[in-house]
């Protein structure tokens, strides 16, 4: 069994005044490489603050207290913050709930996936277009603004984001919470779909049971 993803012992707190509140207390999963993992929770069980915590972009008010997060068999709490930018985007990646509010309305389609993009040999315009077809967009969307555009769409453009290095693990955090029955639908075959090309592993993170049992290949549950 070859982990991409394994958290050991996991906690997190919130400074408030002179007192650390706890968040996250003890948490232990693991994801194997190429699979589809679900992770159920309630809202306020601490999903967001767990994919935040593993991307290493918990607010300054937040702090992990204890435990491992391996990624490919690195610890990367231990990382500086210069490389942990190479490692986010490059090998780990991840897809907001509300692609709205982390979509820059200053900065076109193109802006954003050319900033997405890390080092890399091949075009970057082809790679752009590429990673568009694969998310069912036609490479003039680059050329608009997100406000211009369906949610169904703006979050297939934060797909591509987090697609286009080709990450060993996406993290997919609750990405079809503000999108209707039919656009849900596509965004999860369309996860699929990637997860068959590129075999990335996908930690889908949701509130919604019956969605995780019909797409997971195995499923956690977190309580408040």
């Amino acid at each position: 069994m070859e982990y991409v993803l394994k958290i050991v012992n996991l906690a997190v707190s919130r400074r408030e005044r002179t007192q650390l509140i706890p968040v996250l207390n003890d948490i232990n999963f693991f994801v194997e490489k190429g699979e589809l993992f679900c992770l159920v929770g309630e809202s306020g069980s601490g999903k967001t603050t767990l994919a935040l915590s593993i991307m290493r972009l918990l607010p300054k008010s937040f702090v992990v207290t204890s435990g491992e997060i391996l990624l490919n068999g690195q610890n990367i709490l231990n990382v500086n913050e210069q490389s942990i930018r190479s490692i986010r985007g490059k090998d780990i990646s991840i897809i907001f709930q509300d692609p709205g509010a982390y979509l820059d309305p200053l900065f076109t389609v193109g802006v954003h996936l050319q900033e997405a993009l890390h080092g890399t040999t091949e075009d970057k315009n082809q790679l752009i277009t590429k990673t568009l077809k694969d998310v069912g967009l036609e490479p003039e969307i680059q050329l608009v603004y997100p406000h211009q555009i369906s949610g169904g769409q703006q979050q297939r453009v934060m797909i591509a984001m987090a697609l286009i290095n080709n990450p060993s693990i996406i993290i997919a955090d609750e990405p079809t919470t503000a999108l209707d029955v039919l656009t849900t639908r596509q965004i999860i075959n369309l996860l699929s779909k990637i997860r068959e090309k590129y075999h990335p592993a996908i930690f889908f993170i949701t509130h919604d049971l019956e969605l995780a049992m019909s797409i997971g290949i195995r499923i956690g549950i977190m309580y408040k």
